[in-house]
C-alpha cells in the first residue's frame, strides 16, 4: 500500500494507534500475571510465617498443658508448611534463585518438627499426667512399698517419705539437689531394707524407675535452653531465618518485575506516540504544501492559463483534484480560443 492518500495517511495513523495499544496491553497482561504470581508467592511465604507462628503456639500449649491434641495440631500445621513450601520451588526455578535456600529451610523444617516430636515422645515417658509414665509408676512403686513391710519400720517408713518429697521437689522444680536426694536415699533404703527378695525386686525397680525420671528430665531438658528443649527452640529459630532468607530473595524479584512493566510501558507508549506524532507533523506539512499549491494555482488561474503541478501534491486525493482542475483551465483555453475565433469572424464580416 502507498501511503500517498488522505486515507492511506488515517489508516496508517489506526494502525499505530491499534498496534501501539493492542501491544502494551499484551505486554500489561503478561507482566501482571507474572506480578500476581509473585505476590501470591509472597502470600504464600507470609501464610508460611504465620503457619509458624501458630505452631510455635501449639508447642508452648503443649509444653505447658501436656495434652496431645495440641501436638496433633502442630503436626497438621507442619503439613501445611510443608505443602506451601513445596508450591513456590517452581517459582525459584524460574527465575533461577537460590533453591539452597529452599531446601535450608526444608531441612529445618525438618529438623524442628522432628526434634519436637523427640520432646513429646520424651514427655510421653515421663508422664503427660500423674496417670501415666514414669511418673505413674512411681507412684505404684511407692504405694506398693508403703503397703508392705516397709511401713512396719519407723526408719524406712521415713526413708521413703523423704524419698517421695525429693521425688514430688523434683518434678517441680527439676533442681538436681533433688536429684542427688533421691539418688542418695534411694541407694540407702536398697541397701538397710533390701533383706527379702521380693521387698530387695520392688526397691531396686523403685530405685531404676527414679533412676530413669531423672535420666528423661535432663535429657528433656531442666530448662527451655538445654536438652530436647532447647533443640528444638533452636530449630525453630533456624526456620524463622531460613523463611526471612526466601522472603529476602523473593523481594528483589518483585522489585525488578515491577520496574520492567513501568519501563515496558513507558517505552511502548513512547514510541508510539513518537511515530504517531511523526506521521502527523508528515501528513500536516504535505496537505499544508499542497493547500498552499491550490490556492497559488486560482490565484493565478485569474490572470493566466497556468497548469498546477500535480507532483507537488503529496495527496491522491488532491492530485485527483487538481487534474480535474487542469482540465478545466484546458477547457476554458479552448471556449475562450473558440470565441476569439467567432468575434473575428463576425468583425470580418461586417467590414466586409
Amino acid at each position: 500500500m502507498k501511503f500517498d492518500s488522505i486515507k492511506s495517511r488515517l489508516v496508517l495513523m489506526t494502525l499505530v494507534c491499534v498496534i501501539g495499544m493492542g501491544v502494551l496491553v499484551v505486554s500489561q497482561h503478561y507482566f501482571t500475571q507474572r506480578l500476581i504470581g509473585l505476590h501470591q508467592q509472597r502470600d504464600v511465604l507470609l501464610r508460611m510465617g504465620q503457619d509458624l507462628l501458630q505452631m510455635r503456639r501449639h508447642e508452648k500449649d503443649f509444653l505447658l498443658r501436656h495434652e496431645t491434641v495440641y501436638f496433633d495440631k502442630f503436626l497438621q500445621q507442619t503439613y501445611v508448611f510443608q505443602g506451601r513450601l513445596t508450591s513456590i520451588v517452581p517459582l525459584f526455578d524460574q527465575y533461577r534463585l537460590p533453591v539452597a535456600d529452599v531446601e535450608s529451610l526444608s531441612s529445618s523444617m525438618e529438623a524442628y518438627s522432628s526434634t519436637f516430636r523427640q520432646v513429646v515422645s520424651l514427655q510421653e515417658r515421663i508422664g503427660l499426667t500423674q496417670n501415666n509414665g514414669l511418673r505413674a509408676r512411681i507412684t505404684e512403686l511407692e504405694n506398693i512399698l508403703n503397703e508392705g513391710q516397709l511401713a512396719q519400720s519407723p526408719l524406712s517408713n521415713e526413708l521413703l517419705s523423704r524419698i517421695q518429697l525429693a521425688t514430688r521437689n523434683y518434678q517441680i522444680s527439676q533442681d538436681g539437689t533433688y536429684a542427688k536426694q533421691m539418688n542418695s536415699l534411694s541407694e540407702r533404703l536398697t541397701s538397710d531394707f533390701g533383706d527379702t527378695a521380693l521387698l530387695q525386686g520392688t526397691l531396686a525397680q523403685y530405685r531404676e524407675a527414679l533412676l530413669q525420671l531423672v535420666d528423661a528430665t535432663i535429657t528433656y531438658g531442666v530448662t527451655h535452653n538445654e536438652g530436647l528443649r532447647g533443640e528444638f527452640r533452636q530449630s525453630a529459630h533456624n526456620v524463622e531465618t531460613q523463611l526471612k532468607a526466601v522472603d529476602a530473595a523473593l523481594q528483589p524479584v518483585i522489585e525488578q518485575q515491577e520496574a520492567q512493566v513501568r519501563i515496558y510501558s513507558l517505552s511502548i507508549a513512547a514510541l508510539t506516540s513518537v511515530v504517531l506524532i511523526l506521521v502527523l507533523i508528515k501528513s500536516f506539512a504535505t496537505f499544508h504544501r499542497a493547500f498552499v499549491n491550490f490556492l497559488t494555482f486560482f490565484y493565478r488561474c485569474k490572470r493566466q492559463y497556468q497548469m498546477i503541478d500535480t507532483r507537488k501534491l503529496g495527496f491522491a486525493e488532491l492530485k485527483s483534484l487538481a487534474e480535474l482542475a487542469n482540465e478545466m483551465v484546458e477547457s476554458k483555453r479552448d471556449i475562450e480560443t473558440r470565441l476569439a475565433t467567432v468575434e473575428a469572424e463576425l468583425a470580418n464580416k461586417k467590414a466586409s
